[in-house]
């Protein structure tokens, strides 16, 4: 997984922590979503996520659960029943300063974290593309490392200077998610890709080093691999030719650059590989539809 890193780095990945929940059986509570991914930690007890679209999962003391699309998703005691919008719950400050969503119930009480993981929309867009919409971590792959993290984050928030360092934490939370699906027996394939010998050297290589004129031969002898068997296993678990991935790789880091203001044309040029401002001009207007200076002044 080292090829994860500096793909996170350059992702601009924020996290947050956006509310707890201290319910009571019988409850249900639906949310609409959003533009972030939606993070939720069950802090004590059980509940079952209902996702838009997805199978029900059920959730115990020490799950873990992103929606990586931010979509609508229902939270509750039971796996089917009836549910309220989350506007019509109670939501006080609690003793940590965190909004905090309550019942009147009397039932088995359920804890929950939750939180929120952003990114540049089109960072989102590329990581969106390489996982499940749904990802989920039990009990038994989440400790000890989740309940330091929640006791850290709980202790950060309201604090001075709290606020980054919870995000940052919220990050650690979404890396390890992704270490601990990668380990599974039938992980996702592009997290398998990460962490094979071969294919992962070579997403390491692209996504460390983009200036770099990389490509399928170059990287095959660099993953210690034939161009054919390199390219075949790359299309295999990527999804896509080496070539289209690491342009896309590309466009991504130079969207970034550009909506953030922190480079001239020039210098977004050579950050992403391209020797001249002209070629990355048609390499953008290609992938992305417009010039890189027209979309710069639509997002600014």
């Amino acid at each position: 997984m080292e090829a994860l890193s500096p793909m996170l780095k350059e992702l601009r990945l924020q996290g947050s922590i956006f509310s707890r929940a201290e319910l009571a059986a019988p409850w249900g509570v639906e949310t609409s979503g959003g533009d972030a991914a939606i993070f939720h930690v069950v802090t004590a007890g059980e509940a079952w996520l209902r996702p838009e679209g997805e199978a029900p999962i059920h959730l115990e003391t020490g799950d873990l659960a992103v929606l990586m699309r931010g979509q609508s998703h229902v939270l509750s005691d039971r796996e089917t029943g009836h549910v309220r919008h989350i506007s019509q719950f109670t939501s006080e400050p609690g003793p940590d300063g965190l909004p905090c969503l309550t019942n009147r119930a009397t039932g088995a009480r359920t804890s929950i974290l939750c939180g929120t993981l952003s990114f540049d929309p089109e960072a989102r867009t590329f990581i969106q593309r390489q996982l499940p919409s749904v990802l989920h971590t039990g009990s038994d792959q989440t400790a000890p490392w989740l309940d330091t993290s929640l006791r850290m984050l709980a202790a950060e928030v309201g604090a001075p200077a709290g606020d980054a360092i919870v995000g940052r934490l919220a990050e650690v939370l979404f890396i390890q998610v992704l270490r601990k699906l990668a380990s599974r027996p039938e992980p996702p394939r592009w997290l398998q890709a990460l962490g094979g010998l071969g294919i992962g050297r070579a997403l390491t290589l692209v996504h460390s080093d983009p200036q770099t004129a990389w490509t399928a031969k170059t990287l095959a002898a660099r993953a210690g691999m034939s161009m054919s068997v390199f390219v075949e296993r790359f299309q295999a678990l990527v999804g896509e030719s080496p070539s289209a991935y690491i342009t896309r790789w590309r466009m991504t880091l130079a969207c970034g650059a550009l909506r953030h203001g922190e480079h001239g044309m020039f210098e977004v040029a050579q950050l992403v590989g391209y020797s001249s401002e002209a070629a990355f001009s048609k390499a953008f207007k290609r992938e992305m539809g417009q010039s890189p200076s027209v979309w710069r002044r639509s997002v600014a």
